[in-house]
């Protein structure tokens, strides 16, 4: 029995040998590789330094370089609008810092809009909070501004609307005045009644905020003319007849032929035209065409200068100036200023 058992452990002691020498192989290849990985991973630490603006400092042995997995080893987290700065350097070492964010409020809209940022201008901050700006609308502080801890931004609305208004246009007092009325000097006659006009006035309004700052007119268009009031009135020593003499005016004549001196009467006719063939109006006289000849340039006055006739043509005649009763009749376009002429002593100057 001895012996067939000496015999069979022979025979099994090979394969012990075969099965102990591929354990301690597998366990130096584990071996192996447990060393690699450690010096892998010790290759890869890296001392990093994590701070903030605050002033909140750590140190983080780690091979992580993804800011969020380093952060939260360092327990010093990132808030909503900071910034995060990772730097690895050469070698060993690298940096991770937080600036943090500060608020800044804005005003648009009758609401207010808080924003998280760390650096910025006002228009920055703008597009952070989705707010855009139209037409006119600005921003106090300027869109340029840089924003610090607590700044306060108001937006501002602007819109314009125009307003179209119909107005009166008031008319003009235009005087002419006359000698004629030198026996009563506050005497006057309405030759023209007045009437207004009207125009449209656009303004154009601006609004901030729905407040009225201003309004600006834009544009004035009339529509209707207004037509003058004209009122003869008494002027001392105006002429009735709008004639001027060879010097261009309605002055008293520097030179003349001869003076004749006499009565003289006003007339009004609705002929329109005189003895010669020659229109009538103001500035017209009746002659006897055999002591002034027609188209003859006369000046008339009274004789003791309170009344000016002016300036006149010879083109008419009539009975009384030819039976040598009056020197000359007196045109007027009206049939009252005629009889207000009434018979005045005048000085007939003969000028050409």
């Amino acid at each position: 029995m001895s012996r067939i058992a000496s015999v069979k452990f022979k025979k099994a002691l090979p394969g012990c040998t075969r099965a102990a020498s591929s354990r301690v192989l597998a366990f130096c290849v584990m071996a192996a590789c447990l060393v690699f990985t450690l010096a892998v991973t010790a290759a890869n630490l890296r001392l990093t330094y994590v701070t903030d603006s605050h002033g909140a400092r750590q140190v983080v042995l780690t091979s992580e370089s993804d800011p969020a997995r380093v952060m939260s080893l360092s327990g010093i987290e990132a808030e909503e609008g900071d910034e995060v700065y990772y730097t690895a350097f050469a070698g060993s070492l690298a940096s991770l810092n937080i600036e943090r964010a500060f608020s800044v409020t804005i005003e648009a809209d009758g609401q207010e809009y808080p924003v998280k940022m760390v650096v910025g201008t006002v228009a920055d901050a703008l597009e952070r909070a989705g707010i855009t700006l139209e037409g006119d609308d600005y921003t106090e502080p300027a869109l340029s501004a840089m924003v610090t801890a607590g700044s306060k931004i108001e937006v501002h609305r602007v819109e314009y609307q125009d307003k179209v208004e119909t107005q009166a246009v008031p008319y003009d007092t235009e005087y002419v005045y006359t000698s004629l009325y030198f026996r009563n000097t506050n005497r006057a006659t309405t030759l023209q009644h007045g009437s207004e006009g009207q125009q449209t006035v656009t303004t154009r309004e601006r609004w901030v905020d729905g407040e009225l700052e201003n309004s600006v007119v834009t544009d004035v268009t009339t529509t209707v003319e207004p037509t003058d009031h004209v009122v003869k009135t008494y002027g001392a020593g105006a002429p009735v007849s709008p004639l001027t003499g060879p010097d261009g005016t309605t002055n008293a004549p520097a030179s003349y032929r001869k003076v004749l001196t006499g009565k003289a009467t006003g007339y009004y006719s609705k002929s329109g035209k005189g003895s010669s063939g020659l229109g009538l109006g103001y500035g017209t006289v009746a002659v006897d065409p055999d002591v002034i000849p027609y188209g003859t340039l006369l000046y008339i006055t009274s004789t003791d200068g309170s009344f000016v006739y002016g300036y006149a043509v010879a083109t008419d005649t009539g009975i009384a100036v030819q039976d040598g009763r009056i020197l000359v009749d007196l045109f007027y376009e009206t049939y009252a200023e005629s009889v207000i002429n009434g018979a005045i002593n005048v000085n007939v100057y003969v000028v050409g």
